[in-house]
């Protein structure tokens, strides 16, 4: 996957006021931030406008924002080591575990009210006859792309446990990413689609749109909700020095304090600010993906 590299935001370290220098600084001139435009890509960068260069006189050198147009790509460039951390799909972080185990989360936003956690749902348009999922049967309901947790992980797994595998109860092509997904929905291309949000749409995909003038709440309606998932963590290679992870473990937790317009931007959504995670957070998305990937490999 091509990494396209579209916002560079660096300060001098001469023209800084920074931190004391810490010995990851020597060996890491400058820092990459892998994220996945949730809006736009235009959007994105007006999104991290404030951030990069507040992550830069904070951290002590340049910060540059990387993006890509699924989470696989952002992944794969932080198991590369082309950039240094990342806001990924927990699905994601875990499917890359799997195969390498080079990954780990540090830390992840808790919603409005303090919650650990989001929610997969199944959305149709307001004024469709939609009413609950068998109404739905044999419709078009699309899934977001496979490394999605709340777009195609939970809701396979969640349907198959239902007896209703979602590629087969319904027609369920992949619209390639969450806001694809809720335009389809908007403009017809699709009877429903699965999407994510957290409690009140504090949150998330839908809080996204809204804040951005791309939907009005009144336009959707939730006609399924999963269990409280795992949140999108900020993940490191795990080879990257310790002092480095606390340092960008230390950034994060003081976010929200000190700047909660930029804890907002990351989060994509309202936000009590970011909490320490590591991989038993993530363990029910882990067993997930590998059910999955076993199940594949049989051809279930």
């Amino acid at each position: 996957m091509t990494i396209r590299r579209f916002l560079l935001i660096g300060l001098a370290a001469a023209g800084i006021a920074g931190p004391a220098r810490a010995d990851w600084r020597g060996q890491f001139r400058e820092l990459g931030f892998g994220v996945i435009p949730v809006e736009t890509q235009t959007q994105a960068m007006a999104s991290f406008e404030a951030f990069i260069p507040y992550a830069t006189a904070k951290l002590g050198v340049p910060v540059r924002l990387f993006t890509a147009s699924d989470f696989i790509g952002v992944n794969n460039a932080l198991i590369a080591k082309q950039i240094h951390f990342a806001w990924t799909s927990p699905s994601a972080m875990a499917g890359s575990w799997l195969e390498c185990q080079c990954v780990e989360p540090i830390v992840a936003a808790l919603d409005k009210d303090g919650n650990l956690g989001y929610n997969s749902v199944l959305i149709v348009r307001a004024d469709s006859s939609f009413r609950t999922i068998d109404d739905l049967k044999g419709r078009t309901v699309a899934r977001t792309e496979p490394n999605s947790q709340s777009g195609f992980l939970v809701p396979t797994i969640e349907f198959a446990k239902m007896g209703k595998p979602v590629d087969r109860f319904f027609t369920s092509p992949v619209s390639g990413g969450h806001t694809q997904s809720v335009l389809g929905v908007l403009n017809g291309t699709y009877d429903a689609a699965f999407t994510w949000t957290t409690r009140g749409d504090g949150y998330g995909q839908i809080r996204t749109m809204i804040d951005k003038g791309m939907l009005r709440r009144d336009q959707i309606r939730v006609i399924w909700e999963s269990d409280l998932v795992p949140a999108p963590p900020i993940i490191v290679h795990k080879d990257m020095p310790a002092d480095l992870k606390e340092t960008l473990t230390a950034f994060f937790l003081d976010l929200h304090k000190e700047r909660p317009d930029l804890a907002r931007a990351v989060a994509h959504g309202e936000t009590q600010g970011f909490v320490r995670v590591g991989l038993a957070q993530y363990e029910s998305t882990i067993e997930s993906r590998r059910m999955l990937r076993d199940a594949r490999r049989r051809g279930g």
